[in-house]
């Protein structure tokens, strides 16, 4: 990534529970990024759908009205290249479809959804810029916790490398849906303690070991709870507050109603309602991980939304946050016992003939690292039962949760995993049929590599040196390496069915 490039404008929107942000930056390099307007607009949307589950009528329109304003402003300044996400509020919304279609009508702004696995991105993104150097993380064991209103995601590090991250459907204003409208702050603590420790214990499902040095905390009701212990350090944007810091000022906020709460450091209403259940949450936190020390990064999901997109756009393909979906994979694999010497020559095998064939299959490189993780965990239905083990592998898949990839993207790793033996994909197939014409030929095509992969796998018993040649009517396979060791081409042949018939190329192995 350059330094120095020709300066360019970006906008970047976020749509949250309480307000809709809009940042509009000029961009001279990789850490010339100069801020020229910042706007925010309160919309309290997430109360709506947290208690009739969709958006307003009258939300829909005062939004439609902002994104008007939001679009002048852009083209105010000749801004072209935008990106607006919508975050859990919105997501859990049942018109959430309608409502980005009238905000696309209204204002020409194409608003997408901001899954809640996508946060673990953006606190990564957060953590290597402000506190991976002062606070070692990445020699030390990290949770993050970013705490929303209506969400909170879930991440823990060891050694700078993710061991998982979850998606637990409790933000601070959804706890507080759970209360009367009325309550005090030392009432909310009472009664909802067991209702947190009941939600945040699926954790202890998730991971055996939950220990960690430290916590590192997000999300505006937490730098909120931050602020009660005063101001940051001179020229750093980070808080660290003791253990015992966190108790005293959780006790004093049981003593404030959320009235004085608000008047004494200024905090909107809705902010200063939401400190009591954060604190609340950060407890449960700190005792199900011994940790002794909190660490708050001063700083909002609008700036690292800005500065991943930044990166998106100049990083040419390359992504940052590769090597902690890889390190979630592998994670995954060990879980359901599958990573073994087997599985790395397939996904050595599966990531070589990508390459290789590169200009048969068209594929992105997104999708040669989906081919990667479906290599990874193409046998962990094993876990479950050996029989009809594909279609077991298939629903671990796509109920699992990992970051940096979407719902539909690991649908498709899903279904290139079934489909590494047995059954080539059928009409009869209800999930392969539930995807898009452009997914389904995806399958297909990642399908027909791993299959080939696990048939070369098989073949040699591990990994053995080749090299590819495309003819007009034929792939051929040439094998470089001679151990001695028994090599079964029958396997192999065996294996080319789904790619002469995605293909339609046999295959010839020497």
């Amino acid at each position: 990534m350059k330094d120095d490039i020709k300066p360019f404008l970006v906008c970047t929107i976020d749509v949250g529970a309480h307000a809709a942000r809009m940042l509009i930056a000029q961009v001279s390099g990789r850490k010339k990024i100069e801020v020229l307007e910042d706007l925010e607009q309160p919309v309290p949307i997430g109360s709506d759908v947290f208690k009739t589950g969709r958006i307003s009528a009258k939300a829909v329109r005062v939004l439609c009205g902002i994104f008007r304003n939001f679009r002048m402003k852009m083209d105010e300044y000749g801004v072209t290249i935008c990106k607006a996400v919508a975050t859990s509020a919105v997501r859990e919304a049942s018109n959430a479809e309608i409502f980005l279609e009238r905000i696309e009508h209204a204002s020409g702004i194409k608003l997408q959804i901001f899954e809640g696995i996508d946060g673990a991105r953006l606190d990564y993104l957060t953590v290597n810029r402000f506190v991976k150097k002062d606070y070692k993380f990445d020699s030390r064991k990290i949770l993050i916790a970013d705490i929303g209103t209506g969400a909170c995601q879930i991440s823990a590090y060891d050694n700078g490398e993710i061991s998982f991250t979850e998606t637990i459907r409790t933000g601070t204003l959804r706890v507080l849906e759970e209360m009367a409208a009325t309550i005090s702050s030392a009432a909310v603590i009472s009664l909802l303690a067991p209702f947190v420790k009941k939600v945040f214990g699926q954790l202890y499902h998730i991971s055996h070991d939950l220990k960690a040095d430290g916590i590192v905390a997000m999300g505006s009701s937490v730098r909120a709870l931050a602020r009660l212990a005063g101001p940051p350090k001179k020229g750093t944007m980070i808080m660290s507050i003791s253990r015992e810091k966190f108790d005293a000022i959780s006790k004093e906020c049981v003593k404030k109603d959320v009235g004085k709460l608000s008047e004494e450091y200024n905090l909107s209403p809705e902010i200063a309602q939401a400190v009591a259940p954060c604190c609340l949450i950060i407890d449960y936190l700190f005792r199900a991980t011994g940790a002794k020390e909190l660490i708050v990064p001063m700083t909002s999901t609008k700036d690292a939304l800005l500065h991943d997109f930044i990166y998106e756009l100049l990083g040419k393909g390359e992504d940052y946050f590769i090597p902690q979906i890889t390190a979630a994979v592998k994670n995954m694999a060990r879980k359901y016992r599958c990573l073994d010497d087997y599985t790395e020559a397939v996904v050595r095998y599966s990531r070589e003939l990508f390459s290789g064939l590169e200009a048969l299959h068209g594929l992105s490189q997104k999708d040669g690292l989906l081919l990667s993780f479906a290599a990874y965990l193409h046998k962990c239905g094993l876990f479950i039962n050996n029989q009809g083990y594909h279609k077991h592998s298939y629903y671990l898949i796509s109920s699992s949760e990992i970051p940096g990839i979407s719902r539909n993207q690991l649908q498709i790793a899903a279904l290139a995993a079934r489909y590494h033996r047995r059954s080539m994909p059928k009409p009869a197939h209800v999930e392969y049929m539930s995807l898009s014409r452009e997914a389904r030929i995806t399958v297909c095509k990642m399908a027909a590599l791993l299959r080939l992969a696990c048939g070369m796998a098989e073949a040699y018993d591990g990994y053995k040196k080749f090299s590819v040649a495309i003819e007009e009517d034929s792939l051929m396979l040439e094998f470089r390496e001679n151990t001695g060791k028994i090599f079964d081409t029958k396997t192999i042949q065996k294996a080319s069915d789904l790619f002469t018939y995605v293909f339609s190329r046999t295959l010839t192995v020497s």
